[in-house]
């Protein structure tokens, strides 16, 4: 998992965002097989952990992870 987790974290340092395609992402969250539903839920947790937000696209394909936005308030 930290080799992802730095992965990503380095290209946040410099980009809006980072996306995660599957041959990377099974490594540190399983795909369950027919479960998408607890995957999604262990990706946002990962995310979220991590200070990021996570948008799946493509479920079981991609995931693009960014950091939140600024609050304006």
């Amino acid at each position: 998992m930290d080799e992802l987790t730095n992965h990503i974290a380095a290209r946040l340092a410099n980009h809006p965002s980072c996306t995660v395609f599957e041959n990377h992402l099974d490594g540190t969250i399983p795909n369950p097989g027919k479960d998408d539903a607890k995957r999604q839920a262990e990706i946002h947790a990962f995310a979220e952990a991590n200070g990021w937000v996570a948008t799946i696209n493509d479920p079981g394909i991609r995931v693009t992870f960014r950091r939140p936005r600024k609050s304006t308030r």
